[in-house]
């Protein structure tokens, strides 16, 4: 069965910290308590990754940081009950050889593993590194 939250085996850690991220607004946004603390970097030539959403009405935040695990959940009816569901997970960090990697990764409650769309690839410290620049792999891959 897919994904219900978390998932090991993409590398979520949780800890039980309140970390605020910071919106464009003056009013800074509080993630849950449970939610990855997140390592975030005002100096531009630091910034690994960096996040821009806009979400409906909703104020528009931005943040940089050295790595990201971003979940989108959709309301489902399953089993006649409504829930919440984590269909779509953006997964962005650094590789031990120092490229920095975007997995997308699908989660279908139908499914029995997430299954990986895309992954993305860049190696910004490697002066010498092949082109191209992104190197993008769209083999679909369970997980």
């Amino acid at each position: 069965m897919g994904l219900k939250g978390s998932n090991p085996a993409l590398g979520r850690q949780k800890i039980l910290v309140a970390v605020p991220i910071y919106s464009a607004s003056t009013a800074p946004y509080t993630s849950r308590v449970g939610e990855p603390k997140l390592n975030t970097s005002k100096n531009l030539d630091n910034q690994k990754f960096k996040v821009r959403c806009h979400a409906g009405h909703s104020d528009h935040h931005e943040l940089a940081s050295d790595s990201v695990l971003l979940q989108i959940e959709q309301r489902i009816r399953r089993e006649g009950k409504e829930e919440m569901w984590v269909s779509l997970q953006v997964k962005c960090d650094e590789k031990e050889d120092g490229s920095l990697a975007v997995q997308v990764v699908l989660c279908n409650p139908d499914w029995d593993e997430p299954l990986r769309i895309a992954s993305i690839q860049s190696n910004p410290k490697n002066p010498g590194a092949a082109e191209p620049i992104l190197r993008c792999d769209l083999n679909q891959k369970e997980l």
